[in-house]
């Protein structure tokens, strides 16, 4: 997911905060289009148009909008562009953080000093959270073997909060380069954000979507997410262990 190069990002061309829910970007869109008559047919500019129908595609569709948020985290520094009510705009880049790149782990929000340029097996030395973006992982060959030895109906454990508490356990029914479904009593929302651990993987992902499903023995939540970041692991059996 590209990251406008000029200093303004999406949530800046909404005119909308970085945690802003749907129904506001959906809202901010209108009133910018129609209201403000930034529409060419209403004698908007067509190119400021076009930037907000990009920011409006990206922002409005859940997975898209986490893929984006991850550049913005951790491939531009957090804080960069960022509104100064945003919950990370105190972890910026640049000068004021002894010289160095600062930016934060998508899942417990700590500060780290690996710049923009991070390695694949990178972790969060406070959360043991993968730092790589799925983005850069994914393109890898090794990543794609991984991903087929791993068997579609697998355990693994998540977590839903920081800190790291009760561990869910789920089990897989698919698994891709871009995320996963896995099926789980607990029940999850849109857009949550979760730490997972598997034999084969590790990564924080947002949460695309959750239904509950009803058989003859037990009822469950069908639970499909999106990675943000990703680490393969060498492992082949068990589950990866914890360090926290």
């Amino acid at each position: 997911m590209p990251v406008p190069t000029s200093n303004r990002n999406y949530y800046d061309i909404l005119h909308v905060s970085r945690d802003a829910p749907r129904a506001i970007i959906q809202v901010s869109y209108r009133t910018l289009m129609q209201k403000l008559k930034c529409h060419p047919d209403l004698g908007g500019d067509a190119g400021n148009a076009s930037l907000i129908n990009k920011a409006y595609a990206v922002l409005n569709d859940i997975e898209k909008r986490a893929e984006y948020d991850a550049q913005l985290n951790i491939l531009d520094g957090v804080g960069r562009n960022f509104d100064a009510d945003s919950p990370q705009a105190g972890a910026t880049t640049g000068p004021g953080k002894e010289g160095a790149d600062v930016t934060v782990c998508v899942f417990c929000s700590q500060p780290h000093k690996l710049g923009s340029v991070i390695a694949e097996d990178a972790v969060c030395e406070t959360c043991r959270s993968p730092l790589c973006a799925a983005q850069a992982t994914r393109t890898e060959s090794a990543g794609k073997r991984a991903v087929e030895r791993l068997e579609k109906h697998r355990g693994l454990r998540f977590y839903t909060e920081w800190p790291l508490h009760q561990a869910h356990s789920g089990e897989t029914r698919d698994i891709s380069l871009n995320g996963l479904s896995f099926v789980t009593r607990q029940n999850l929302r849109e857009g949550q954000r979760i730490k997972i651990a598997s034999a084969v993987l590790e990564a924080v992902a947002v949460v695309t979507h959750c239904s509950a499903e009803k058989t003859f023995w037990a009822r469950h939540c069908v639970v499909g997410v999106s990675f943000l970041t990703l680490r393969f692991v060498n492992q082949v059996g068990g589950f990866v262990s914890e360090q926290v």
